[in-house]
């Protein structure tokens, strides 16, 4: 049986998974930057894979890189999908003695 604290990697993500397939299920193709040709599947996908602000999805994407009239909706995609990972994260209950430090 594997230690709690690998347990709760595991189920943290798989819950990123099941919001990844929805937000593919649910958004349709949509270019949030056209000089660069990322859509918002791209940025979702950028966050999925560890980047955890706007700045390092920029790095990551080119979002927002050339005239930067996308920036202000490639922010909202970007905070739209951290706190649906962030309330996802919550709903998970962890274990007594990750609460205790």
């Amino acid at each position: 049986m594997p230690p709690q604290s690998t347990l709760t990697i595991i189920l943290v993500n798989i819950k990123i998974h099941r919001i990844r397939d929805i937000n593919k299920r649910r958004s349709s193709l949509m270019y949030v930057c056209l000089c660069t040709g990322v859509t918002d599947g791209k940025i979702r996908d950028a966050i999925y894979e560890g980047c955890c602000s706007y700045k390092e999805v920029r790095l990551a994407t080119g979002v927002a890189s050339q005239c930067g009239k996308c920036a202000c909706l490639a922010k909202e995609v970007v905070r739209e999908t951290l706190m649906e990972l962030q309330t996802a994260q919550a709903a998970i209950p962890f274990p007594a003695e990750f609460t205790a430090a």
